[in-house]
């Protein structure tokens, strides 16, 4: 008995040291098997049947949403989600990709953790051809969803006020008015995964998922009033008020011209000195829709009044120089 369990010491041992020469010898040569994230195994038929397809939905898009509730044309507007499945997740399509580029395995592996913290996904956006926008690089996502799922959801448009993922595209989209043209429009979404430093983080990361949807557009009316595709809603409409912004920022000489302006305060704000308890000036925030070169923009600036000791003086200017928030917008938005 004794020496049948040393016989089997003695295997056991010259196995595991033959293993361990024969991982040197690969990690030596740079042979290195790749080291994948582990990832939520997905079984059902939704996930199988749409492997690299970006599906869109008027409803709530759950991972076992009905194959038949996903559509192929949606009303501009409209609810819409989307959902993506991919063949690995996030962080592992990183891996494979830069793998079969020609990385080592081994420089892979050796960074393989950064791609699970430093690892994004962009939904990318082109309307008849034309990529318009992407979702932004400042989106966060949990680590486990980047390195161990394989599928993501995004909204279009959720139909609520609040704001999800993915509806800045429509956003970006809304301000492009003139490519919003009455008819249908051919809506092509790909997701891109991206890190964002390190080993890897200038690799031209291939679409780990595609979808296309007709959008019909019913008309091309743009709506002043819609924060999402003109300027925000004004909280104070005092014409005096607007008239000497408008002055005072002309004074300022920026190149451009102002077309329209929205008080986006809904009162004044009063900074007083922190002895005396005296006011020192008042302050609004506006936002000012302006044309330069054809185009047209807006940006949210502060507008102040001083205090002379008795009251407000009359004159109206510019404090500081803007609080970089300059968007592009349709020039319709600032049409009389």
């Amino acid at each position: 008995m004794k020496k049948v369990i040393l016989l089997f010491c003695i295997a056991f041992a010259v196995n595991s040291q033959a293993q361990f020469l024969d991982k040197l010898k690969e990690k030596v040569g740079g042979k290195s098997k790749l080291q994948l994230f582990p990832e939520e195994k997905l079984d059902f038929p939704q996930y199988q049947n749409n492997i690299g397809k970006v599906c869109f939905s008027n409803e709530e898009f759950e991972r076992t949403l009905p194959e038949n509730k996903y559509i192929k044309t949606y009303n501009f507007g409209d609810k819409l989600s989307m959902r993506a499945w991919f063949a690995n997740s996030p962080s592992n399509s990183m891996l494979l990709q830069l793998e079969q580029s020609g990385v080592k395995p081994r420089e892979i592996n050796d960074n393989r953790n950064a791609f699970e913290y430093q690892g994004k996904i962009l939904f990318v956006l082109y309307l008849d051809g034309q990529k318009v926008t992407n979702t932004s690089y400042a989106s966060d996502f949990k680590k486990s969803d980047i390195s161990g799922l394989a599928t993501h959801r995004a909204e279009f448009n959720d139909g609520t006020d609040d704001l999800y993922f993915g509806e800045t595209l429509m956003t970006d989209l809304k301000r492009k008015q003139d490519l919003l043209t009455p008819g249908t429009h051919k809506l092509k979404i790909e997701v891109i995964p991206i890190k964002m430093a390190g080993l890897g983080s200038d690799f031209p990361y291939k679409p780990i998922a595609v979808g296309e949807i007709d959008m019909i557009v019913k008309n091309n009316a743009v709506d002043k009033n819609d924060p999402q595709a003109c300027l925000p809603a004004a909280k104070m409409n005092d014409k005096a008020l607007q008239a000497k912004i408008i002055t005072a920022y002309k004074n300022r000489n920026f190149g451009d011209t102002p077309k329209d302006v929205r008080i986006t305060s809904d009162r004044w704000y009063i900074k007083k000195n922190e002895y005396s308890g005296m006011p020192i000036r008042r302050t609004v925030s506006a936002t000012v829709g302006k044309t330069k070169n054809g185009k047209c923009y807006f940006d949210e600036y502060s507008f102040s009044q001083d205090y002379d000791g008795t009251q407000y003086q009359n004159e109206v200017y510019l404090l500081g120089e803007g609080i970089g928030t300059m968007r592009e917008i349709s020039c319709k938005c600032l049409t009389p």
